[in-house]
């Protein structure tokens, strides 16, 4: 493939016009200004267009999709006990496929290339988003509540081990495993520390959710005599481990210096904290620390979308409005949160650049719509003015799978169809509890 005569976003995060961009065996040949010919494969006009690498959603649970739009209007612990929990238990690993491809869907129509997801029936989402051409990180969210029970012995671990063998037999590496570990307040000690053991031993990512709301926050220091859920988890040795934290909204100042220690990323998911009423993560802070802030969508049911374009323009508008600044969080940075440093969070060195030798992921947007004239500074445009709908192709490994519209991969009326059958049945036999 040869994208002749385009603008990029280069690896400075600068715009370069007049690019050629050569693509063979998935990764990015030549990019420069010198004149390339390429008779063996396909040739795009570049002109009034903007490449850029994709964009790495790093916290979400893709399945609940299936949930958008249920339990509006409560708290984080009501809408997760009474509305999402209930529904969850009637998810087959079926429910689950087809959940992830309306996902998959959302996602890359959006210039998502690869996600951060943690769930259950990982099998099942593992192949909806193989199929589907993606990038992703997958892990069972593991919890308990009885200290008896060892963790080896629960479902999720030992999806986690049976995923993870499959993942190391393929040639690729395009589906990863993480070991995850939903959060503090719905996880034993023996099961933290199991956790723990098992990604050190395969040398494995930790992901996990970290102080999402102040409830949570406070009442891990009731239960673990004073100490925050990350005290507690530098307690069980997790952050021996490369981490991922969502959320972590309600961070102390004791917390910021353990996770600049440790390099923990902390996934920033700005619509869901705002959505649930968590708070507002104070990023900018974070970043001034050091710490490598990444973005993320969260799930659909808290969002309600996978909108990472929106996800970019709220992160920057909301840490504005907190510190009443106009001056932080530039565009430059907030587009370096969504996609290198993203890549860099999930272990994915050579992706989140646009540059020979790195793997071909990427997004065209067509820069010719009216919310896009004039261009003061192409950078602002894309954070404050861009849409998703602006989005003309997406790219994953050199293979287009969104095109002006059409899924590439994926069975749009099949999947349509079996998320709103599969939803129906599941809410008719909750009614009729």
């Amino acid at each position: 493939m040869l994208i002749k005569d385009i603008t990029i976003l280069d690896g400075e995060f600068r715009m370069v016009e007049h690019t050629n961009v050569m693509i063979e065996n998935g990764q990015f040949q030549y990019v420069g200004q010198e004149s390339v010919n390429d008779n063996t494969g396909e040739i795009i006009d570049g002109r009034n267009r903007l490449m850029m690498p994709g964009f790495y959603n790093t916290h979400s649970h893709v399945p609940m999709t299936l949930t958008r739009g249920l339990g509006e209007g409560l708290s984080l612990s009501d809408w997760l006990t009474k509305k999402m929990f209930p529904f969850e238990r009637k998810l087959t690993g079926e429910d689950c496929y087809y959940g992830a491809l309306l996902g998959a869907m959302e996602l890359i129509a959006g210039g998502c290339v690869s996600i951060s997801d943690m769930y259950f029936h990982i099998m099942d989402i593992a192949q909806a988003l193989d199929e589907a051409g993606m990038k992703a990180n997958i892990c069972h969210g593991l919890s308990a509540s009885d200290p008896d029970v060892r963790p080896e012995e629960l479902k999720g671990w030992k999806d986690m081990e049976k995923l993870w063998k499959q993942v190391k037999q393929r040639e690729d590496d395009r589906i990863r495993v993480d070991v995850g570990l939903h959060a503090e307040y719905t996880s034993t000690d023996a099961l933290v520390r199991a956790a723990v053991g098992f990604a050190k031993d395969q040398g494995l990512r930790i992901h996990t959710h970290i102080s999402e709301s102040q409830k949570e926050h406070e009442e891990c220091k009731k239960r673990h005599g004073g100490q925050t859920p990350v005290q507690y988890f530098r307690s069980c040795g997790l952050f021996e481990n490369p981490v991922l934290a969502a959320h972590c909204v309600w961070l102390e100042e004791e917390d910021l210096e353990i996770m600049a220690e440790h390099e923990a990323v902390i996934s920033h998911c700005i619509s869901s904290n705002l959505k649930l009423g968590s708070g507002i993560a104070p990023i900018s802070r974070y970043l001034d620390r050091g710490l490598n802030v990444v973005i993320a969508t969260d799930g659909a049911a808290s969002n309600n979308n996978l909108n990472m374009m929106e996800e970019i323009h709220l992160a920057a508008m909301a840490g504005k409005g907190r510190f009443q600044d106009p001056t932080i969080l530039a565009p430059e940075q907030v587009l370096k949160m969504a996609t290198i440093n993203g890549a860099r969070a999930q272990g994915r060195l050579d992706c989140g650049v646009i540059k020979a030798g790195n793997r071909a992921d990427f997004i065209i947007l067509e820069l010719d719509r009216p919310h896009l004239v004039p261009v003061h500074d192409l950078l602002s445009n894309l954070v404050y003015s861009a849409q998703s709908s602006d989005l003309y192709m997406t790219v994953i490994d050199g293979k287009p799978v969104y095109r002006n519209g059409e899924f590439l991969t994926i069975d749009r009326e099949r999947v349509m169809y079996e998320a709103v059958r599969r939803v129906k049945q599941i809410c008719g036999q909750l009614s009729g509890m």
